[in-house]
């Protein structure tokens, strides 16, 4: 498999994954609010906890995409080990540096938000669900813009391996001149 392939596989990976993660970790919040409150969370939120019980299914997939983290990182590093770097090479769009900054940013920022506010209880739960909710949608938004962004960089990008270099040997560096 290519480098490039890799790279554009990790980021297709990284933001199923975290779609998936931002879906699991609403679905657990809005299921604690409804246990707590004792008006339910839905029906798709039931049907789940009942198939894989939440409690266990969003630490599963905090480390799979920590784990998707990884493999992202190895394969956009093994991917720009391999490209061709000059004098005339291609830059990051700024828009996929706004996103990445971004996702750096939110990212952190939702989890603490969310952790603080289930460690308070249902009650505060509830209270602040909208700006908890808001904020992890913001931060899966920026971080899926963000890998969008590489992986359109990445594919319109040139990752032939360098040319060898070949030692040039002309008629004035063979003379004997500067030997003594």
């Amino acid at each position: 498999m290519s480098a490039r392939r890799a790279a554009l596989s990790a980021l297709v990976a990284l933001m199923t994954v975290h779609i998936g993660c931002t879906l699991v970790a609403l679905a657990a919040y809005s299921h604690r609010i409804g246990l707590v409150t004792h008006d339910g969370s839905g029906f798709l939120v039931e049907l789940l906890d009942a198939v894989v019980p939440l409690r266990d299914l969003l630490p599963a997939v905090l480390w799979l995409l920590t784990v998707t983290l990884l493999v992202t990182f190895a394969a956009l590093g093994g991917w720009a080990a391999r490209r061709v770097t000059g004098s005339d090479a291609e830059r990051l769009p700024a828009a996929a540096w706004v996103a990445g900054i971004a996702a750096v940013l939110l990212n952190p920022l939702a989890v603490v938000r969310y952790a603080s506010a289930t460690a308070e209880g249902g009650e505060y739960m509830r209270t602040v669900q909208v700006e908890t909710t808001l904020l992890v949608l913001a931060a899966a938004v920026a971080t899926t813009m963000s890998a969008l962004a590489v992986a359109g960089f990445v594919r319109r990008s040139d990752t032939a391996s360098p040319p060898s270099p070949r030692m040039r040997v002309d008629h004035w560096s063979a003379g004997t001149a500067g030997r003594e």
